[in-house]
């Protein structure tokens, strides 16, 4: 999976660093039936960020079939991965997030194990630090 950087970004907006990416579909796509240890991790150090403040979905997939649900601070190892944020900000923050592909552009059911996504992107708004 890649993620390309727009051009443009990243933004630095004080001391967090916007930007917005396309996120290539998994080749296989992991579905295990258990929604914690399903889906597509996304992780901050990919996008050279110590952390992720904010992640959404700015449209749905390149080719419009499908959605993603989001869940900041999740693995696809069903664990939760909070890490102390710098001393600039608040609380901790997510060193990762998973995406959950859905059937259709306004969610549905979670895409099927094993299915290739790879030929479809989502766009991405992240904050991080």
């Amino acid at each position: 999976m890649a993620n390309r950087i727009l051009a443009g970004y990243p933004n630095y907006v004080g001391d967090k660093i916007e930007m917005i990416i396309d996120h290539d579909g998994p080749v296989s796509y992991l579905n295990t039936g258990t929604f914690a240890t399903s889906g597509d991790q996304i992780n901050a150090s990919d996008l050279g960020l110590g952390g992720i403040e904010f992640i959404d979905e700015v449209d749905i997939s390149s080719d419009g079939v499908n959605a993603v649900s989001i869940v900041p601070g999740a693995t696809v190892a069903g664990a939760s991965n909070l890490q102390p944020a710098p001393a600039t900000s608040p609380g901790p923050v997510p060193t990762s997030a998973v995406l959950h592909w859905q059937t259709t552009p306004f969610g549905g059911t979670e895409v099927a194990n094993g299915v290739n996504l790879s030929s479809k992107y989502v766009r991405l708004f992240i904050r991080g630090v």
